[in-house]
């Protein structure tokens, strides 16, 4: 039986100071903002840049190891279509936040 299709689904990946989100799949900018609505919230998509991607091991903090994001700009073995989406944050939804939280 084949494998469901990933095309539109958000990858969590955790990093400090995110200036980018990836989308599983060659997505529109349109179909990235439905995605970031849905799992942030709070980002606007500004641009979106078709790339791929493959999984690895790499080592994390404390040395052990653990599954790193290696993102390509050519496709090849192993790897899989991403869209990388720059995004800025609502300034709306920022104030609103920051006047709720000066509020209480």
């Amino acid at each position: 039986m084949p494998q469901p299709t990933k095309h539109g689904e958000y990858i969590l990946l955790y990093w400090d100071d995110k200036t980018h989100e990836y989308i599983r799949g060659h997505v529109t900018q349109a179909e990235a903002q439905k995605v970031l609505d849905f799992e942030c919230e709070d980002l606007k998509v500004t641009s979106i840049r078709h790339t791929y991607a493959f999984w690895g091991v790499g080592t994390d903090e404390c040395g052990e190891p653990c599954s790193v994001f290696y993102p390509r700009e050519e496709p090849g073995r192993g790897r899989f279509k991403v869209t990388e989406v720059s995004f800025q944050k609502s300034v709306l939804k920022a104030c609103i936040k920051e006047y709720l939280n000066a509020a209480t």
